[in-house]
């Protein structure tokens, strides 16, 4: 299963949110890899319920941080201005 990390939390926990499951899991610090950050895919082993392996997903995490770059540029290079300018 794939989960983002979305934050980090008082009490050395990091809160990273699986999609396919449709929740969120708390994991202690200690099973992130080094260099761990906001936004960035990983693999999780579950079981019952609990995460019991943490392995980085740098290609799932390189090519969404490419897609949001792409569509913030098209979003930026779309924007004309205010059509509601004081006059």
């Amino acid at each position: 299963m794939r989960g983002v990390l979305d934050r980090f939390e008082d009490g050395g926990v990091a809160v990273i949110i699986a999609e396919q499951a449709g929740r969120e899991f708390h994991v202690p610090l200690r099973y992130l890899p080094e260099g761990s950050r906001q936004g960035m895919w990983f693999k999780l082993s579950i079981e019952s319920g609990l995460v019991v392996d943490v392995e980085a997903d740098l290609a799932q995490t390189n090519e969404r941080t490419e897609k949001a770059e792409e569509l913030m540029a098209r979003l930026r290079s779309k924007s004309a201005g205010s059509r509601f300018k004081r006059k």
